[in-house]
């Protein structure tokens, strides 16, 4: 049987006219004085579908008979496995538009000719002891185009963006649905499945990587893997973030650039007067008009540290509301200043005990998302923070046409007010 489908893809080879045949030992002689012959061999498809091959490494352990492939000097032909990262490094750095080609070695595509030179070397003998010349690579490739897909993801050459194919986002939504359904039970194995590929989409939506912590923290404490369990209040928490985004984002993203960007970003707060936020030159200063707004719900125990931990949270969500103002690009990730290690702790994690900063991020979270930005933290001492004076109500040292006027958000509207005034 395997026999007949090689000779049915021969003919179809043959008919193409991509191998030339059969031909005679005598005939190929009058054309080249030397020439190389090598075994069909044969390889399934991803489809299932067989085809032949021509075995250029034949034969195998033989000193005195060197194979075609054993000609080739390896370290001349370096070949990397890349991931998600490389890919999208080599694309952004990119200043032109380029042209994607897939090499699948699974696929008998067979449209990259060889040169002319190479084919004495590329004979395959049939079943009948005839000749063939083969003048395709011997493995599949797909002529360039914008898109292709790789690493399971679909890349564009052209616009510089990534997406996940439709089907598998339709997917991944519904594998969080069932997981979200009330009284399931799940084991083990479903929960490390559904994390691994949550976290392969978190490669174009690195934002919602804090939410696979919950999965992860599951996984951790199984004690028994042989035991259903139901699903945690905080995975639940999470999930229902992933089930959200996925249901509502732009799913072709741009290819961000690995290595943040810095703007000059910095903010600063204080329970004695407020907020302030700087952007390189531009920058506002925000009034607090309630602290028992700013109390509500808090741990009297850790009062003073969380009333600076919600308004410097605050003061990104505002910093992040005047960075877009400024004209910010998607596709970056902006560096932001703080001096307060819970802050810089929360940037990473966008997540907090604290259920009004847990709130307040995620508001900054879709806010990134819709804009296709990011956020890193990066440390400062007090001494050299440049809002310092802003947060304590001192605005001497900055001049009044640098101030960017930004809209309070509604929901902050009782806590904080812009101060504008000369």
């Amino acid at each position: 049987m395997a026999k007949d489908k090689i000779e049915a893809s021969i003919r179809k080879e043959l008919e193409a006219g991509r191998m030339f045949g059969p031909f005679t030992y005598d005939q190929v002689q009058q054309r080249y004085s030397f020439f190389r012959t090598n075994p069909l061999g044969a390889v399934i498809n991803g489809d299932g579908s067989l085809r032949p091959i021509n075995d250029l490494s034949f034969p195998r352990g033989e000193t005195g008979i060197p194979s075609v492939n054993s000609f080739v000097d390896a370290s001349e032909f370096k070949t990397s496995w890349d991931d998600f990262n490389a890919v999208a490094n080599f694309l952004k750095e990119q200043k032109e538009p380029v042209l994607l080609a897939l090499f699948d070695w699974e696929k008998a595509y067979r449209q990259i000719p060889t040169a002319p030179a190479q084919w004495p070397y590329l004979m395959v003998r049939d079943f009948d002891d005839r000749l063939l010349l083969d003048t395709r690579i011997t493995f599949g490739g797909v002529a360039g185009c914008e898109e292709q897909k790789y690493v399971g993801f679909v890349w564009n050459g052209t616009d510089k963006t990534v997406r996940l194919p439709e089907a598998k986002l339709t997917k991944r939504i519904n594998q969080i649905r069932s997981f979200l359904e009330i009284g399931a039970t799940f084991a083990y194995n479903d929960v490390e499945v559904i994390a691994g590929r949550l976290n392969h989409v978190a490669y174009i939506l690195p934002q919602l990587r804090c939410y696979l912590c919950g999965l992860y923290r599951w996984l951790m404490n199984w004690v028994h893997r042989e035991t259903a369990r139901p699903l945690p209040p905080d995975a639940e928490e999470d999930l229902h973030m992933w089930l959200t985004t996925l249901s509502n984002f732009k799913p072709t993203r741009l290819i961000a650039r690995q290595e943040p960007t810095e703007v000059g970003w910095v903010g600063d707060a204080s329970t004695g007067f407020g907020i302030g936020v700087l952007i390189g030159k531009r920058w506002a200063q925000f009034r607090l008009q309630s602290m028992a707004e700013l109390d509500k719900n808090i741990d009297e125990e850790k009062r003073e540290e969380e009333r600076i931990a919600r308004l410097e949270t605050i003061a990104v969500r505002l910093g992040l509301m005047m960075l877009i103002k400024l004209g910010a690009r998607g596709g970056k990730t902006f560096i932001v200043w703080t001096n307060n290690t819970t802050t810089e702790s929360v940037i990473t994690k966008r997540k907090s005990k604290d259920r009004f900063v847990n709130a307040e991020w995620k508001k900054i979270q879709a806010t990134l998302i819709e804009n296709q930005i990011n956020l890193v933290a990066k440390r400062v001492t007090s001494a050299e923070n440049r809002a310092d004076e802003l947060s304590r109500g001192i605005r001497r040292n900055h001049r009044t046409r640098y101030q960017l006027r930004v809209g309070v958000p509604h929901d902050l509207e009782e806590l904080i007010e812009q101060v504008t005034e000369a």
